[in-house]
């Protein structure tokens, strides 16, 4: 496992002033983190704002196509250029706190001590910040159902290198029952609308708590958090195998408690950079199901199974960093890291004579990342050639179970001229499955909705779900090619496409798609009783064989005021000094302007089962999980406006069409793309009413899904298979919320 690091270096030459630039430099910003490549974005204040984000995980999520690396995965998040013990270190700080954001590329990872795979989001605080914040958040869905609250109380200080924050919040999510959606029953089949939930009844109850200091020459900082959460459902009614029984609905209960504490503490050693952090997490769970198996013929006797299960992870890292060898072109950085974790891991299912697993796992680990310069025309160095350097970087972890597993990662950055970078890196590794994957109870689910492509119908089977413990480590090489643009100098517009390349071996995946070729592969999991009707799906975990995924990734960045810039401020009048000249009144505040968007274009996804095998198309016809097969292209974007005390936006998820191939009429479907649609804005109260009541109160509105799309399936007739309604696939449908939020 790949520890994490801290490391600032140089900043690059400073960006020409321009009234429409977010950075203007000319010396390194304070908690900065950029380095020799250029970032994917930097975002200031106004753009930040312009999202009209009001908490940090609504922030990030609107900028999650930005933050979202090429292969795919989460960025990772640093604080004032540090690395942090974990999301909770910096979840309860306001938006209003964070004074800029920086998006760094993959390529840039490595020299963090995390895998050249991810993206690094940086963001940086305001050097001092007092508030104390109310939030009222309550939402409903257009069709009824679903309702939703959320309340959050929370308090934060920030005095430089100083921050404490303390927060509570409770969140209640409503039901949505299957008769409250527009489902129409399986023919021949008895409408448990009434006793079906299609999204059950959640409470979730969460408070946490951060404090960071300066011990001596030291930074350290300590959390904890807690979060409970409690949900229930309705499971249809019991049958005693032939007919459905009338009663009381089938109820589900699953209530969790997740403790978390983390500590981080860093310095200086020389010109070296040490940090160390540490973190334990303590998983608890519990599932309680009635069955839909009656096997006296009565309902008061149906059968229950209940589950426990509990998840503890001990992690601890060590990194140091700095410059190793003062080369011609400029100082060789190393990074040395080192990392332990030990997890203990148990699922029980209780009553059912099942033994129980009891899992234990130890995790040592080290790796090395180096980046070297080369060219530099700054230094005179190749100077023909531009800016030019090479990262590697090599790990080992010894996985109690597994034995070594080996990573290993090798880039090129390459800037050839002002505004123009390319880049290319070769990263293989070896993971192991989680161990929660492997010990996770075996959960018995009736009723369920599934669609069956051998038959063109979709009955009601029982799903089993749960842990596998035969999981083997996962094998992942990525190659990827890029190239970064800056079109316009001291303008923030950036440019990326990436080429991405990325073959697995022993991927652990879901097989929930009933194909020919899957139930040839893996017949145990996929029961029929004698009429060759489907009565049983296994979805546990399984490792595929292979799968090789080609694509080009296209994002763009893009932020400007618009209208004329303000002039200059008028020179002093004769025989008077600058300095008694009265100051110039400020300037009118500009609208501003923010755009991102991400373009997705699958060139090939192709996936072997099991060895010998004939590899699926996901783009021709294939699926895995039964609801479509992979979208050949896929757009991402956010596009905000800011004027006055309005900051409004439209975050857009668009995808394409897909299909599953069948040879039965009846099995050959179509699904048709989405368009998902996020309207947001953001009111400050403050700048449109005069009154102490209104100072640092803002007004929230959102909606969800504003097109109330939903994914249409058809199958060759032209007719909607019964388990591909529209309100199967998303029964939340259009939702809208308005909420208020003031600090104090």
């Amino acid at each position: 496992m790949i520890a994490f690091v801290m490391l600032a270096l140089a900043a690059p030459p400073p960006v020409p002033a321009d009234d429409d630039a977010i950075v203007v430099t000319g010396e390194r910003v304070q908690g900065s983190a950029i380095g020799d490549a250029a970032p994917v974005a930097v975002l200031n204040g106004d753009a930040l704002r312009s999202l009209g984000a009001t908490s940090m995980k609504e922030l990030l999520d609107r900028l999650k196509p930005l933050g979202r690396s090429a292969v795919g995965g989460e960025p990772v998040l640093l604080l004032n250029g540090r690395r942090i013990s974990g999301w909770e270190d910096l979840r309860s700080i306001p938006p209003e706190a964070i004074e800029r954001t920086e998006i760094l590329p993959e390529s840039e990872a490595g020299r963090f001590g995390y895998p050249p795979t991810v993206r690094l989001m940086n963001l940086i605080t305001k050097k001092h910040f007092r508030s104390l914040q109310v939030q009222q958040l309550p939402g409903i869905t257009t069709e009824g159902g679903g309702e939703t609250n959320y309340t959050e109380v929370g308090s934060t200080r920030i005095d430089g290198p100083r921050r404490a924050s303390l927060s509570a919040s409770y969140l209640r999510l409503n039901p949505v029952f299957q008769s409250q959606r527009d489902i129409v029953p399986e023919p021949g089949m008895i409408d448990l609308g009434p006793y079906r939930t299609l999204i059950g009844r959640t409470d979730q109850v969460r408070s946490e708590g951060t404090l960071a200091t300066v011990l001596g020459k030291v930074d350290a900082s300590a959390n904890l958090s807690m979060e409970a959460q409690r949900s229930t459902g309705l499971n249809g009614l019991p049958s005693d195998g032939v007919a459905y029984l009338p009663g009381s609905p089938l109820r589900q209960r699953s209530t969790g408690l997740t403790l978390h504490g983390g500590t981080t503490v860093q310095g200086n050693l020389g010109r070296w950079l040490w940090n160390v952090t540490g973190s334990y997490d303590r998983v608890r769970g519990t599932a309680v199901a009635e069955l839909g198996v009656v096997p006296d013929g009565t309902a008061a006797q149906r059968p229950v199974a209940r589950s426990r299960t509990a998840t503890g992870t001990l992690v601890g890292k060590a990194v140091m960093s700095g410059a190793l060898v003062q080369l011609p072109a400029g100082p060789a950085q190393l990074t040395v890291s080192a990392d332990y974790a030990r997890s203990t891991s148990s699922g029980r299912l209780l009553g059912s004579g099942d033994p129980s697993l009891d899992l234990q796992r130890t995790t040592g680990g080290a790796s090395v990342n180096a980046s070297v310069p080369i060219a530099s025309p700054e230094r005179g160095v190749l100077a023909f050639v531009g800016r030019l350097s090479a990262n590697g970087m090599i790990g080992v972890s010894d996985v109690s179970d597994y034995g070594r597993l080996f990573s290993s990662n090798l880039g090129l950055n390459w800037a050839p001229l002002r505004g123009l970078e390319l880049n290319g890196a070769v990263n293989r590794t070896q993971t192991p499955p989680a161990i929660a994957l492997l010990t996770a109870p075996t959960i018995t689910a009736p009723n369920t909705p599934f669609f069956d492509f051998a038959t063109g119908t979709s009955p009601l089977v029982t799903t089993i779900s749960g842990g596998n413990p035969a999981l083997d480590p996962e094998r992942r090489s990525v190659t990827t090619l890029g190239v970064a643009l800056s079109p316009i100098r001291g303008k923030e517009l950036r440019l990326n496409l990436d080429y991405v390349d990325t073959r697995i071996r022993n991927q652990a995946t879901v097989l929930a798609g009933t194909l020919p070729a899957i139930q040839a592969a893996f017949p145990d999991r996929f029961l029929r009783d004698e009429a060759g009707v489907l009565t049983q799906v296994d979805v546990r975990l399984v490792n595929l064989a292979a799968e090789r995924e080609r694509k080009v990734q296209l994002s763009a960045n893009f932020f400007t005021r618009l209208g004329p810039a303000p002039p200059p401020p008028p020179a002093a009048a004769p025989g008077q000094q600058a300095k008694d000249a009265p100051p110039p009144a400020p300037p009118k505040p500009r609208p501003t302007l923010y755009m991102n968007l991400t373009g997705t274009l699958r060139l090939a996804d192709r996936v072997t089962l099991r060895p010998g095998t004939a590899p699926l198309d996901l783009l021709g016809g294939a699926t895995l999980d039964g609801t479509g097969g992979r979208p050949r292209w896929e757009l991402e974007g956010n596009a905000g406006l800011g004027i006055g005390p309005v900051s409004s936006g439209l975050f857009a998820r668009v995808q394409g069409p897909t299909r599953v191939r069948g040879d039965l009429a009846a099995a050959d479907l179509r699904f048709s793309g989405r368009t998902w649609l996020v309207l947001y804005s953001n009111v400050d109260v403050e700048r449109i009413a005069k009154a102490p009541w209104a100072k640092r109160m803002s007004v929230q509105f959102t909606v969800e899904n504003l097109l109330n799309d939903r994914i249409d399936v058809r199958d060759r007739t032209g007719a909607v298979p019964n388990r591909f309604q529209g309100a199967f696939l998303d029964p939340i449908g259009r939702s809208v919320r308005l909420g208020v939020r003031k600090l104090f």
